[in-house]
């Protein structure tokens, strides 16, 4: 079948989704990647298969240059803003399962490596699915979980050797990430796991968590997903089917009910009044009013599981 890429010119406001065409019988994360583009009023847009990895597209975000980042595999995406087309494939980064991006002031960018497992367990939680993770070449293994630093040229500058926390999958790494406004640390989180780390990437160490959940059973749901943080420095961390609004000390300010489940991607608006949300159970998008908790607007892709593909979203500010 052909795809065609029907992506156009990005415009303030526009909203793009990683949204992978889980078409492999036997892998239920592979298939033909895609970003679909929907305007300012979430209405569709267009679309883009993209080239690079065969797993799901995800960790959209914008660099200050206004390309749009995307993962998938071992693969670095980058899709031009002025033509809505995807760049060719650059040789600069190491091969890593990165999943998301936090640029600096200075055009740094500091990627999370989702991975973290010398094989794909075979017991437990990780024997129910059928991915076939792709390993890091000359390596051997899945991934380090592990933070990279690159340079506004997309040279390699540092790799911080992060802690991470045990979750049920024991596959997992630095899957979600947020770097303060102040430049000096990473927030970050393994997905389902008890703690929302912090990693200093200035004096290159790590610091104390900033919320340990509390509990010895891995599946009880008391853990954290999506991590972001506002330019004032609060996050917004999803908990499953709840978000959390945290000040700088970890306390939670405001709860946010989602009422389903499987909460995965925040991203916040240009306005500053809004967070966009998404659910890659249910193939759902929010808009929610920081301030008043309120949902505004809704995307349902129709890519609700097991057809679970939502692993990204990024809304362009021009």
């Amino acid at each position: 079948m052909t795809r065609i890429s029907t992506m156009k010119p990005f415009a303030p406001g526009d909203v793009f989704l990683g949204l992978t065409d889980l078409n492999v019988s036997d892998d239920d994360h592979a298939g033909d990647g895609r970003i679909v583009q929907y305007d300012k009023d979430l209405n569709p847009k267009g679309e883009l298969w993209t080239e690079g990895g065969c797993h799901l597209v995800g960790g959209l975000e914008f660099g200050p240059d206004g390309l749009l980042w995307a993962f998938n595999d071992l693969a670095v995406i980058h899709v031009d803003p002025k033509t809505g087309r995807q760049l060719p494939l650059s040789d600069k980064f190491l091969p890593r399962s990165y999943r998301s991006a936090s640029f600096d002031a200075d055009g740094n960018v500091f990627l999370g490596e989702h991975m973290k497992a010398k094989s794909k367990p075979t017991e437990g939680m990780a024997a129910r699915t059928t991915t076939k993770f792709p390993e890091i070449p000359g390596a051997g293994v899945l991934g380090f979980g592990f933070i990279y630093q690159y340079d506004a040229d997309w040279h390699l500058v540092r790799v911080f050797e992060c802690e991470t926390a045990p979750e049920f999958t024991h596959f997992k790494g630095v899957t979600h990430s947020s770097l303060h406004p102040s430049g000096r640390f990473v927030t970050y989180a393994t997905e389902t796991g008890k703690r929302l780390m912090r990693y200093d990437v200035v004096e290159d160490r790590q610091m104390p968590d900033l919320v340990t959940y509390p509990g010895e059973d891995p599946f009880d749901r008391v853990w954290v997903i999506a991590v972001k943080y506002l330019p004032d420095g609060r996050l917004l961390v999803t908990r499953g089917d709840f978000m959390e609004l945290l000040d700088e000390q970890g306390r939670v300010l405001r709860t946010y009910p989602l009422e389903t489940y499987g909460w995965t991607d925040i991203e916040i608006c240009a306005d500053g009044i809004h967070c966009l949300v998404s659910s890659i159970w249910e193939g759902t998008v929010v808009k929610v009013n920081i301030e008043t908790t309120e949902i505004v607007a809704d995307i349902d892709t129709g890519m609700q599981a097991p057809k679970r593909c939502l692993a990204g979203i990024a809304e362009y500010s021009g």
